[in-house]
């Protein structure tokens, strides 16, 4: 197994000698904004919406650009040299104490099983909320500890994801996930004034589900939205589309993965393939 290989500004060098000062901001303070990006065959997945949401990111935050010139190929030649196939990415420009850093790192393996698709999450709604209002809302930020602390509440409630409402008691999205709901042949996701994430998954999805003929809604969804409908199932640019059966112990549905769900997991696969040629 070879030592790991980061690309840190603008060179490859080993994870043993890249130094991040304690000093800087986004050490300190979770002053930063990240990409996680799937990898497959050796390849970083839908890089470019990738780094298009991290600029969009950055002048929302009124941060300066981050230079992507040559980017992508350092990004494969980061994933060629931890050899990683199957794996994941993740790209972070932050700030540092003087500029700013951009950082991409490489592994092997994804945190999802074949199991977890054929039963099925279970979630919990927690007690901590999504403030829609933060200037933070909608960006993916390193100032994560909201989320991890809500899927420590999560697990302490048997659940493998947290739901988080906002401030008005509606849902929001999962602590790493898009949530999306279908009842008969609507399609629901909580709207972006809600709180979520834009996630890239998400955005592929409802393209998907117009284009099977599906009708989607975003819209603010009460809790009880989850006990009334067919079928659930969570987003991310990992996970893409995992079925979502259980929630505060209660079943979704008949609590099994439902038809919609596994034709839109189908679908979106088949997109996958046309992409790669």
């Amino acid at each position: 197994m070879p030592a790991a290989v980061v690309y840190f500004n603008g060179s490859l060098r080993p994870l043993t000698e890249t130094a991040i000062n304690p000093a800087d901001p986004g050490f300190l303070y979770g002053a930063g904004l990240f990409e996680t990006i799937r990898i497959e065959d050796g390849r970083a997945l839908f890089l470019t919406e990738h780094l298009d949401r991290l600029t969009s990111s950055s002048r929302r935050l009124g941060w300066p650009v981050p230079d992507s010139s040559g980017l992508p190929a350092a990004i494969q030649a980061t994933i060629a040299a931890n050899q990683v196939t199957t794996g994941r990415g993740r790209l972070n420009f932050f700030q540092g104490s003087q500029g700013y850093n951009l950082m991409f790192t490489a592994e092997n393996g994804l945190p999802y099983t074949p199991e977890d698709y054929r039963e099925g999450y279970r979630a919990a709604i927690v007690t901590i909320c999504r403030n829609q209002h933060s200037p933070l809302a909608g960006l993916k930020t390193m100032n994560y500890l909201e989320n991890l602390l809500a899927m420590a509440e999560a697990r302490e409630k048997g659940a493998r994801e947290a739901l988080l409402l906002n401030l008005d008691g509606y849902l929001a999205e999962g602590s790493r996930s898009n949530l999306f709901i279908i009842r008969e042949d609507t399609l629901f996701t909580p709207d972006l004034a809600s709180g979520p994430l834009p996630g890239l998954a998400r955005s592929r999805v409802l393209k998907l589900a117009a284009a099977l003929g599906l009708t989607v809604k975003e819209e603010p969804l009460k809790p009880k939205a989850l006990l009334a409908a067919g079928e659930a199932f969570l987003t991310n640019s990992l996970m893409e589309i995992l079925p979502l059966t259980w929630v505060d112990g209660r079943p979704i549905g008949n609590g099994r993965p439902g038809p919609v769900t596994t034709l839109l997991r189908s679908r979106y696969q088949d997109e996958k393939a046309a992409l790669r040629g």
